[in-house]
This record gives structure tokens, C-alpha cells and sequence, in this order.
């Protein structure tokens, strides 16, 4: 993967931001299609048990991990 065309940065990494007071990440699959980074609310993501006590964010968005397009609502794209 490539550099989102707006910021440069890899798209092949989360990026975590605040948009309008809401906590957002980006998922690198749909960033990668896009060629830009697209930010999803933190809280779609869903969480991760490490079956240590911690729970961690989803890498992807629920959709590309079932292998599917995109079905929640994006927050914003790289700007």
C-alpha cells in the first residue's frame, strides 16, 4: 500500500484523530482503496479480547474484515 494523497503518510497504518469532538480511526483497507486515509467512529471498529484483561480496538472496519463493502457510515477523509 501506498501514501494517502493528501497527508503522505502510509496507508497501511491506523491513524487515530478527533473529528468534530468524536473520537475516529482510520481503516487501512478502505484507506487503501481510496487512496486517501477513511475515518470511521473508534466505537464501530468493535474491540478485540487478548485474553489478558485488555481489549483493543479492531484493526479494520467490520465490513473488511467480513470481506464486504463498507456499511457504516464514514466520519471524514484525509483533508
Amino acid at each position: 500500500m501506498g501514501g494517502c494523497t493528501v497527508c503522505g503518510c502510509s496507508l497501511n497504518d491506523s491513524h487515530d484523530a478527533v473529528y468534530e469532538g468524536i473520537d475516529c480511526k482510520s481503516c487501512p483497507r478502505c484507506s487503501a482503496n481510496a487512496g486517501v486515509h477513511v475515518f470511521y467512529k473508534t466505537e464501530d471498529f468493535g474491540y478485540r479480547d487478548m485474553g489478558d484483561g485488555r481489549h483493543i480496538v479492531q484493526s479494520w472496519c467490520p465490513s473488511c474484515r467480513a470481506g464486504e463493502n463498507p456499511s457504516i457510515p464514514e466520519a471524514f477523509r484525509c483533508k
